[in-house]
């Protein structure tokens, strides 16, 4: 029974879809015509070239009472691939001893097509209690804007609740931190290096913003989450100077903050607006800019909503094991989509090993996929208070 979905997932890991060289479009038009050809209503996204996203709809039964719109989500990019480092073909799609490997086993090519092999196979149902929809996304791996774009045309708007099938090893995700990254430039003046005076040091500029902000008087790390931790803010790149014997005009550095529920975009521009502002009252010349480069907010589902016990009681009914409910360090698309006109329940979580998610031989057993299918055609079936 499970032949057609491990074949689905075989030619699904053969389709590159690197982000950022090779986009989805390729990935995105065998989904899409496996989805077309069972008969499952499904709408084609262009969000910008090479990148695409897919909706997928099936309605309840005719018979369904009070029907409620489930939601399943996932992304088909995957991250780059240093091909001289594998030992496997990362777009063979490989079955070795009950595992398949490729780049996005397990993040998360697999997830995606057990969602679609759900939708198939319940899309031959004439009495399905729900109305399904599968938001099927691009560029997660970098700015999320696939998500982003499903959710200000409005698309998770009907939805009841959400699972997204990323990689969590059996742990159920309902919490995640946010990313507001900002860009800081300070601007000066150039002049001859053997006249200093005649000029103004952006990167004597910067260096003081950078000071200001690993000193006591920079707060933003000290707010914390119970579960998710504080809030963690890292210079990752910095860059200045025209040239050896030039006064630089301007300098920059990047600044990662990874941020928590109550925490997010609008406090981080506050302290940066607070270093400002003492730096300026010291020095009337300073001149200092934030651009906001990314911003992924931070989202939270109460760990007892209703929708994530019926999640957790139907991973362990299938592994016969109890289910962990996890606060997730890093990112996914509920982000976005928790930013919806509608409030709902999202869970993140799946069988497949998040352990081998970006490593060098990607791989996970077909055990897991054949696990997450059945979590999502049981979460389908489920009726709904």
């Amino acid at each position: 029974m499970l032949t057609e979905p491990i074949t689905y997932l075989q030619r699904c890991l053969q389709i590159p879809s690197t982000n950022p060289l090779d986009g989805e479009e390729n990935v995105a038009a065998y989904v899409y015509d496996l989805l077309t050809s069972h008969g499952v209503k499904t709408d084609w996204i262009e969000v910008s070239p090479k990148r695409v996203c897919l909706v997928a709809t099936i309605e309840a039964g005719a018979t369904a009472v009070h029907p409620k719109t489930i939601g399943f989500s996932g992304h088909l990019d995957t991250v780059p691939v240093k091909i001289s480092e594998w030992t496997k073909d990362p777009f063979g799609g490989a079955i070795e001893d009950g595992r398949i490997y490729g780049r996005g086993a397990s993040d998360m090519k697999s997830g995606v097509m057990a969602m679609v092999s759900m939708m198939i196979e319940l899309n031959q149902h004439d009495d399905l209690p729900n109305h399904l929809k599968l938001l099927i996304t691009s560029d997660e791996e970098n700015g999320m804007t696939g998500a982003r774009h499903l959710t200000d045309r409005g698309d998770a708007d009907d939805l009841d609740a959400l699972l997204i099938t990323e990689p969590t090893s059996g742990y159920l995700g309902y919490a995640q931190k946010g990313v507001v990254g900002v860009e800081i430039s300070c601007t000066g003046k150039s002049a001859h290096s053997s006249s200093p005076q005649l000029g103004q040091n952006a990167i004597d500029d910067l260096y003081r913003v950078i000071r200001e902000i690993k000193s006591d008087r920079f707060t933003i790390t000290d707010h914390s989450h119970p579960e998710l931790g504080p809030v963690v803010a890292s210079i990752t790149s910095i860059t200045g100077g025209e040239g050896p014997n030039v006064i630089p005009s301007r300098a920059s550095f990047y600044m990662d903050i990874r941020t928590i529920p109550g925490f997010g975009r609008e406090q981080v521009l506050q302290a940066l607006e607070a270093v400002n502002q003492r730096l300026s009252q010291q020095d009337e010349t300073f001149s200092m800019e934030v651009t906001i480069i990314k911003d992924i907010p931070s989202c939270e589902t109460d760990r007892d909503d209703p929708f994530l016990q019926i999640v957790a009681e139907t991973m362990e009914s299938i592994r016969k094991q109890p289910t962990q409910r996890v606060a997730i360090p890093g990112g996914t698309d509920g982000a976005m989509f928790s930013q919806a006109a509608r409030n709902f329940p999202i869970a993140v979580a799946s069988f497949h090993d998040f352990r081998l998610a970006h490593q060098i031989d990607e791989s996970i057993p077909l055990s897991e996929y054949a696990e997450t299918i059945e979590l999502c055609k049981r979460l389908a079936l489920k009726t709904y208070v």
